[in-house]
């Protein structure tokens, strides 16, 4: 396609090849939804993307990441995407059991409105659970048989050249147990992470590499999300990325955002999750709607359009959530 121009929606917030609207900085809060002591939540989450051109554009293929995942405790009962202009969607598992869906266009436009709302069901983690988990992490990790093979990926470095440095400053932190023994090491390592690095919603493209984030001491949840599974991985813990959404006191008025935290493969535990920007075990207000090995894999919206002469005015983004009595 001639004249093309490619742009996501990134894991934080809007990126694209316009600046997007940054709303003012009290604004920029991450104060948690408290949950009673209740066996249900349901979470309703509407999510808007719009874009604006200065004349009809002709829209190339869209890909959308933007439904939740579920689980034994998390059941998605109602899930609606909507665009203007019209488009087709084609929904399909990708490799990592993501469900992406492919938007075809047909019709030119000088706006692309996507509309996404889903109501979601989550279940009271059991006390058995809870039981497993306070017991912690053995350390050095050992995945057996068919697991060693299938965590390789999950284990291997995104950035290599800075994984010495990484470990050191993991074993500066004198967060792991004696070899042979088990520790909180993921709980308490988010809890550092919170403590050491400031929290800071980036709109830039992409995401700071662990050093950078060490040595600037800020970063999004993007940013503490790749340390932290970049510190596990440099200890041997299968670790991956993932994107979603965190129920806030913003998102409760239509400010929220799109999140990141990352998740921990534990032998006999399974996948649990961890959000280092708020320092804390991932709970009842996230809701995973990607994993990835790679941050780059979980943009929510990416696609291309064609110019046909006109410019792209900017686009806005409003996510809002809200708890559904039973």
């Amino acid at each position: 396609m001639a004249n093309c121009t490619l742009y996501s929606l990134g894991v934080n917030r809007v990126q694209s090849s316009i600046e997007p609207r940054n709303p003012p900085a009290e604004e920029y809060t991450m104060e948690i939804i408290p949950y009673e002591d209740r066996p249900i939540v349901k979470l309703r989450f509407q999510h808007t993307t719009t874009y604006q051109y200065s004349g009809p554009v002709t829209f190339g293929e869209h890909r959308f990441v933007l439904r939740p995942r579920e689980s034994h405790y998390e059941q998605l009962e109602h899930m609606e995407i909507e665009t203007s202009p019209n488009s087709e969607l084609h929904w399909f598992h990708d490799i990592y059991g993501n469900v992406i869906a492919n938007a075809i266009f047909t019709e030119p436009a000088d706006q692309l409105i996507i509309k996404s709302d889903f109501l979601i069901a989550k279940k009271q983690i059991p006390a058995w659970v809870h039981d497993n988990w306070q017991r912690g992490e053995a350390y050095p990790v050992h995945y057996a048989g068919i697991e060693e093979s299938a965590s390789y990926l999950y284990r291997q470095s995104v950035y290599p050249p800075e994984v010495e440095k990484i470990r050191n400053w993991l074993f500066s932190k004198n967060l792991l147990p004696p070899p042979g023994q088990s520790g909180s090491i993921f709980a308490n390592l988010s809890k550092a992470i919170h403590q050491e690095i400031a929290y800071q919603r980036r709109e830039s493209p992409g995401v700071q590499s662990p050093l950078e984030t060490i040595d600037l001491a800020k970063g999004s949840c993007r940013d503490t999300a790749v340390l932290l599974m970049e510190a596990g991985r440099c200890i041997g813990y299968a670790t991956r990325f993932v994107s979603g959404y965190l129920e806030s006191a913003n998102s409760k008025v239509g400010r929220g955002s799109t999140h990141a935290w990352s998740e921990v493969y534990l032998p006999d535990q399974g996948w649990r999750g961890f959000d280092p920007s708020i320092g804390e075990p991932a709970g009842s207000g996230h809701i995973a709607v990607a994993v990835s090995h790679h941050p780059r894999g979980v943009m929510p919206i990416s696609g291309k359009f064609e110019s046909n002469g006109f410019v792209s005015k900017g686009m806005t983004v409003a996510i809002q959530s809200e708890q559904i009595p039973i």
